[in-house]
């Protein structure tokens, strides 16, 4: 009787598990809306438990599954999705209507303590009201006083390259894998802007704001899965997505800079110190329903750091490889930028960064050739109904709708040739045609990356300092043509690296 039991409720939870798997994947078909599926219920689960998609590939996959319809159904991580391709109706959701579709996915953060209170995570009201209170923090101006610590560390960076050139001793170029060469600028930018914490990478490449970076990303799809699929099991047994050494280093390191600004009147132009300055500011002057704890600073600040360590650097990296295989690109860049060293006395200052327009079109080219993500998303929060040509189609509240950025980005319709990089897509003439909607490397609409305009100053930056000293060559290793993989949960990379050889410039 004990094992007819047994066999019984093991076939029971069989059965649940079946249907909790295949639920999602029938949705549309229930709905009598187009679809298209990647591949089935039980692949979709194997391949990211092994942590075997490739983001870039299957986001292009699905965009494509279907070119003469705006908008069809999709599962995203389980979830159904709406997959809207059509630059005027995103624009109607992700502007006009914006009160239907105000918050992004939460896959799993909402009970994470260092991630739930952060501008991207927050929803509704919560996230109105940091918006408010952060964006003072990102104006022109105060992005204006970052850039000397910025340059600090580009400074560094060049003395070290130029001292490994000069120990290799051989007149050939330096080989330099750059994935992690902007892992270790991004981390020195992020340290010194945000955390008030002066570090030197290239001589110290294990320290402790470049290993609790790493760990960041040191993504376990199988806490993941955990996370996102059974959040009470995940709960009970206290599984979090990022490693211990994240709970623990951050906590603290802010809350020293905090102690220690306050108690001996240290002032310092970063970002830290300008999150203190809008606290403070808030104390003094109370505003119905708007604040800013400790806690929320810190949470803004392991945000700005997770996505200064990953996303900018990635955009940093791209662009170093376009310009070494695009020899003519990097030789107009290379002059803009002597120029803008010339311009400020041998610094680069703020203006003379925005003034850099061959710069800025690199830039840009580089974020639609290979947006930071892949994709982004809204949910929707009331029922909202959507006129598709001659159809309605009714988005219930919760419903996933899903921004194919990177399948815009590379649309022949709005990019002729699209998988060519090409800066001229963005000059003066070019620019002013395109579409806001076929270009969203930082997202659109009121949920816009409020920090757009310090990573494009970054970036800019990095790659003034690497032009204006050394040639970028190919070299044996330099992949060509490129392969990717999977980085973390969203991004990707370069299979093999991106190796690349740095001669000092004559």
């Amino acid at each position: 009787m004990f094992w007819l039991i047994v066999s019984v409720l093991a076939v029971i939870l069989l059965y649940k598990f079946h249907n909790y798997i295949l639920s999602p994947f029938f949705y549309w078909k229930n709905k009598k809306i187009d679809y298209h599926l990647i591949r089935g219920p039980y692949a979709d689960l194997l391949k990211f438990v092994t942590n075997t998609v490739n983001i870039f590939e299957e986001d292009l996959i699905n965009y494509n599954a279907k070119p003469d319809k705006k908008v069809y159904g999709t599962v995203t991580f389980r979830r159904p999705s709406l997959l809207i391709k059509d630059p005027e109706l995103l624009k109607q959701i992700l502007i006009k209507d914006f009160d239907h579709f105000t918050n992004h996915a939460t896959l799993l953060s909402e009970a994470d303590p260092l991630l739930s209170d952060n501008l991207f995570i927050a929803k509704d009201k919560k996230w109105h009201n940091t918006r408010t209170i952060l964006s003072p923090v990102f104006t022109a101006n105060k992005m204006r006083i970052t850039i000397d610590l910025m340059a600090l560390c580009g400074e560094q960076m060049i003395s070290y390259f130029k001292k490994e050139y000069e120990k290799q001793g051989n007149g050939k170029p330096l080989e330099i894998e750059f994935q992690s060469t902007t892992g270790l600028f991004s981390n020195d930018v992020i340290a010194t802007t945000s955390f008030g914490i002066q570090c030197d990478s290239f001589k110290a490449p294990e320290n402790e704001f470049i290993k609790t970076g790493r760990a960041i990303f040191n993504f376990s799809m199988l806490r993941f899965m955990l996370l996102h699929l059974t959040p009470s099991i995940a709960k009970m047994f206290d599984v979090k997505i990022m490693p211990p050494i994240v709970y623990e280093f951050f906590p603290r390191v802010i809350k020293e800079a905090l102690k220690n600004r306050r108690e001996n009147k240290v002032f310092r132009p970063d970002m830290i110190q300008l999150l203190m300055e809008a606290k403070e500011s808030l104390e003094k002057n109370p505003v119905k329903d708007l604040a800013l704890s400790d806690d929320e600073i810190i949470s803004q600040a392991l945000v700005f750091f997770a996505a200064g360590f990953e996303t900018v650097a990635a955009t940093m990296t791209f662009a170093i490889y376009e310009l070494t295989i695009h020899p003519e690109i990097q030789k107009r860049a290379q002059e803009e930028c002597v120029e803008a060293f010339k311009k400020g006395g041998g610094k680069l200052t703020y203006e003379a960064i925005n003034e850099m327009k061959y710069m800025d079109m690199v830039v840009s080219e580089t974020l639609r050739k290979w947006p930071p993500g892949t994709n982004t998303d809204r949910v929707c929060n009331k029922k909202y109904s959507l006129k598709v040509d001659n159809q309605e189609i009714v988005i219930e509240p919760e419903m996933l709708i899903t921004v194919p950025v990177l399948g815009i980005h590379r649309d022949p319709k709005y990019y002729p040739n699209p998988d060519k990089f090409d800066p001229e897509r963005f000059n003066d003439e070019n620019k002013s045609s395109i579409h806001p909607q076929t270009y969203m490397p930082f997202g659109a609409g009121p949920r816009i990356c409020i920090a757009s305009r310090f990573a494009i100053m970054e970036v800019k930056l990095f790659l003034c300092y690497i032009l204006a000293n050394f040639n970028l060559e190919v070299i044996e290793k330099t992949p060509i043509p490129l392969k990717l993989k999977m980085a973390g949960l969203t991004g990707y990379t370069a299979k093999d690296g991106f190796w690349i050889g740095l001669k000092p410039r004559q």
